[in-house]
């Protein structure tokens, strides 16, 4: 009974952020169901225990659906919006020497990271040494612009010198 009581003085104190105080709610019901249950369990009412048990894991549980819930995005890939999408080409094909974009793939990857990878193209004959100084610049631009801190570009010779 005494760690229960520690246990629920520790976890009152920080109630500085909304959210850590929902999050502390839920664990102090949960401190709380467990204290009756001692207490039950001590005067002879033994189905008090497996009872607060399934209430504290029906607790986690839901704590546990509503983080999935909020973070589910991130494990599937959600890609970012078709407005990003077309400034980080814009952006890319405003540095010289770039002369297209091409396999453009995003994906949040945590809160506002995005993870991208495309193909630049530049004029066939390119020193590798200047292709991938374009390729540097477009990636410092990108993700200056853009806030992209994830950015895997590939050179690629274009097809033709016109496009």
């Amino acid at each position: 009974m005494i760690v229960i009581l520690l246990g629920m003085f520790v976890i009152a104190i920080p109630t500085v952020d909304i959210l850590r105080v929902v999050a502390l709610l839920k664990d102090e019901v949960s401190y709380v169901a467990a204290l009756i249950a001692v207490v039950l369990v001590a005067q002879g009412y033994l189905w008090a225990d497996p009872l607060a048990s399934t209430f504290v894991a029906t607790v986690i549980a839901l704590s546990g659906l509503y983080l999935f819930r909020d973070n589910v995005h991130y494990l599937v890939g959600r890609a970012p919006s078709r407005e990003f999408i077309e400034k980080l080409e814009s952006t890319a094909k405003s540095v010289k020497g770039v002369l297209g974009v091409h396999d453009l793939k995003a994906e949040y990857v945590g809160p506002n990271v995005v993870h991208t990878g495309f193909r630049i193209e530049v004029a066939k004959g390119t020193l590798i040494e200047e292709a991938d100084r374009i390729a540097e610049e477009v990636k410092e631009r990108v993700s200056r612009e853009t806030g992209c801190q994830h950015c895997v570009i590939h050179v690629d010779a274009a097809n033709n010198s016109t496009n």
